[in-house]
């Protein structure tokens, strides 16, 4: 039984080691999204530069503004440029457009082993960051921020990526709701660990890297903060709403106490506050569901 025990640690700590070490398991952003990301993160660009980069990818233009156009923004105009859309949201909302396309195709890959239907994950991504961002709006968070929180709850279980493959090899007992536990066991890391690397490998900001590697933290009090306790009630009302996953297979996650605490809910406020942001999220999903097919 020890010695059982002791080969299972190691094969834990090898996969470990070779995720965490080897770059290449993570795929690289698309070259034109970033140069489009450095672009957007210099304060002296202006919105000519990014049309200018952009006139080379027609294909991106046209999802992006088909983006900005759907009735998830519900905006009172039409927008007919990259330029109109930074006036519109600024540049980090273009960069929510930028990701947004650029990381689609990512999340559409089967995820089946995780519980999600076809393109399940993208699905329950884009629920995640439209119920962030509405709920970041909600409690006072600046625009800016809120569209930060958006890109994190975009990619907060982008780490599934680099762990599908070992866990489709040992599928083990990984439905709800010990999802993060079977990771463990089964690789020696989780997605929110995996998913922090993912994002420092494409450079996007330490708060982004930090709420990926905090949304499954296991003393959810440690060092939480507004943008963690946001995306992590978007995705506990993102599973309630089971939206990109089989059926049954959602995680069954209670909103935490703390986080609620810090968005300045209590239990009976969350509940109508969930129901809202599922709304958005179907309205999401019903606008951005097929990006990227």
């Amino acid at each position: 039984m020890i010695s059982s025990s002791l080969n299972q640690l190691a094969r834990q700590e090898k996969t470990r080691r070779e995720i965490l070490h080897k770059s290449d398991l993570v795929p690289p952003l698309p070259d034109l999204v970033s140069r489009l990301l450095q672009l957007l993160g210099n304060q002296e660009t202006e919105p000519r530069d990014l049309e200018a980069l952009l006139q080379n990818d027609q294909v991106l233009v046209a999802k992006m503004l088909a983006m900005v156009n759907s009735p998830f923004y519900g905006l009172n105009r039409t927008v007919g440029t990259i330029k109109e859309a930074v006036m519109v949201l600024g540049f980090r909302g273009v960069r929510s457009l930028v990701l947004a396309t650029g990381t689609a195709r990512f999340l559409q890959r089967d995820f089946g082993a995780y519980g999600h239907e076809p393109r399940g994950l993208w699905r329950h991504a884009v629920c995640v960051a439209a119920g962030a961002r509405q709920l970041a709006l909600r409690c006072g968070m600046a625009r800016d921020d809120a569209e930060q929180v958006f890109v994190s709850g975009l990619l907060h279980d982008i780490g599934k990526l680099l762990l599908v493959a070992y866990v489709q090899a040992d599928p083990g007992q990984i439905g709800a709701p010990s999802v993060v536990e079977h990771e463990r066991a089964t690789v020696g890391l989780d997605h929110a660990e995996a998913g922090a690397l993912v994002a420092a490998k494409w450079n996007l900001t330490d708060e982004i890297q930090e709420v990926i590697r905090a949304h499954h933290d296991d003393d959810p009090a440690a060092g939480a903060s507004m943008a963690v306790a946001v995306v992590r009630l978007a995705d506990a009302a993102a599973h309630a709403a089971g939206i990109g996953y089989l059926e049954g297979r959602a995680p069954a996650e209670d909103a935490r106490s703390v986080d609620l605490a810090l968005v300045g809910l209590d239990e009976r406020d969350w509940e109508g506050v969930r129901i809202e942001l599922q709304a958005t999220m179907e309205e999401a999903v019903a606008a951005l569901g097929d990006l990227g097919s």
